[in-house]
């Protein structure tokens, strides 16, 4: 069920924000979250019932398990639980993936599983196996299954992220939820928001990306970047869109959920662009795999080595596909390059760093879309000009019909519509950061109406979230 579906959007998200609030105003708080751990696994379920009481039936064990580590403080109870998660994803995500690579390398023919992956199951593993972390390292004292079970299965978050940790969510549940009218009118401005840049942009943007993509071998220097660029800007619009979904949901249930996005394509350099980008992942990252590392406690080089291997890591966590392990590598290299630039002492404008790190992301994103190495490679010749030039059809009389050839897979609309787009990116704060400054009143109900009307009757029509093939 997509959030964007007028069945969630009309029926299953008023119903079950009614039915919570109206539980909660008869002090039926632990009823209410039960009531939303069934509509959670209702939601996952729309997807695949199957796969739903795998849900269940991992949230039960790594709940059980986690309260047996922090009793006992076994560090190998640590290591079989996290092994446990890490094996169920690896089966789901990367068998046939491993298999096609040994056939590949080997010559063999062994069949592969043809397993279907689970909605979601990277966001839940990565927060089950910090759930058990935090039990081994004494962070967790509440163990009320329910709190539990609402935490890892609320429905905003299940799909996508934002990734939780343990003190994300439970210590609200603990506290105790009241409605609160500020929280609610913000959830409902960020879900209009969200909705507008899913629908409205970045589906639009999927409608011009695609074909140039599918076309990769005969791509000139125009076309490839606004392959390029286009992509770079959907990606953003569609996951920011989802989490601004997400988040803004939390709210009308009374819950804060960690921002995950603060304007990326503002970063002055590459690690301040991951202080940005998918907030929580990043965090996840860090504090559970680049810090346990050495991260830069135990030397620059070693702190180089321990970055490299997060972000390859990281990489191949958004998919089973070499695509992904080199863009992770890319990534890894501008971290490097970065950190080593910072020890030669020397310092560059603020504008000429700004615009390195967004090239950087933006070649990068080739290879996160391509479906091949290959393909990644003929799009980067392409936006270097050995393809050749075009232009559309609006700009032909500045270059002279004559003399260039007119572009057959590029408008000038297209061109004006991106441009417009990265100077937004760039000049304004997204939709999450300005909860800061907004507040009820007439001026929000327009905004909301506005956002909402756009994002329901000028939508393009698209399948799913980038994400949630994750």
């Amino acid at each position: 069920m997509l959030f964007t579906a007028p069945e969630f959007m009309y029926l299953f998200l008023p119903a079950t924000v009614l039915l919570w609030w109206w539980l909660m105003s008869r002090h039926y708080g632990a009823i209410a979250q039960w009531f939303i751990v069934g509509c959670s696994v209702l939601f996952y379920a729309a997807w695949s019932t199957e796969y739903a009481l795998l849900l269940v039936v991992n949230a039960l064990l790594n709940f059980y398990w986690g309260k047996r580590i922090a009793v006992t403080h076994s560090k190998i109870r640590l290591v079989l639980g996290v092994v446990y998660n890490l094996g169920l994803l690896a089966y789901f995500k990367y068998a046939d993936f491993l298999i096609k690579t040994s056939n590949a390398l080997t010559g063999s023919q062994w069949p592969l599983l043809q397993v279907i992956l689970p909605l979601g199951i990277s966001f839940f593993t990565f927060q089950a196996i910090a759930y058990l972390v935090d039990c081994a390292k004494g962070r967790v004292d509440d163990f009320d299954l329910g709190r539990f079970a609402f935490s890892i299965s609320f429905f905003p978050h299940l799909i996508a992220g934002p990734i939780l940790h343990y003190s994300d969510i439970m210590p609200q549940l603990r506290q105790g939820i009241r409605f609160d009218p500020e929280r609610m009118t913000k959830g409902l401005f960020l879900f209009a928001a969200g909705l507008c840049k899913k629908t409205v942009i970045a589906d639009r943007l999927a409608a011009v990306v695609d074909p140039l993509f599918g076309l990769s071998d005969q791509l000139t220097v125009c076309e490839a970047w606004v392959a390029a660029v286009g992509y770079g800007l959907q990606i953003y619009f569609d996951f920011s869109g989802y989490c601004d979904m997400a988040i803004g949901i939390g709210l009308m249930f009374g819950l804060v959920l960690p921002q995950n996005f603060a304007s990326p394509y503002q970063a002055g350099t590459i690690a301040d662009f991951w202080k940005r980008w998918h907030i929580t992942l990043s965090r996840f990252l860090r504090d559970y795999l680049y810090i346990p590392l050495g991260g830069n406690r135990q030397g620059f080089y070693r702190g180089l080595w321990a970055a490299a291997i997060t972000m390859l890591l990281g990489g191949l966590w958004h998919g089973a596909a070499w695509t992904f392990v080199a863009w992770g590598a890319m990534h890894g290299a501008m971290i490097a390059l970065y950190r080593l630039w910072t020890k030669t002492g020397y310092t560059m404008p603020g504008y000429l760093a700004r615009t390195l790190t967004l090239l950087g992301v933006f070649f990068a994103w080739v290879l996160f879309r391509a479906a091949s190495i290959d393909q990644a490679l003929q799009i980067w010749l392409a936006m270097l000009g050995l393809n050749g030039i075009s232009v559309p059809v609006m700009l032909a009389g500045w270059f002279g019909s004559e003399t260039v050839p007119i572009s057959g897979l590029v408008n000038g609309l297209d061109l004006l519509a991106i441009g417009f787009l990265l100077a937004i990116c760039l000049r304004y704060r997204n939709a999450q950061a300005q909860l800061d400054t907004f507040t009820p009143d007439l001026k929000a109900l327009a905004t909301f109406a506005g956002l909402f009307f756009a994002g329901t009757w000028l939508s393009a029509a698209h399948e799913s979230f980038i994400y949630w093939s994750f």
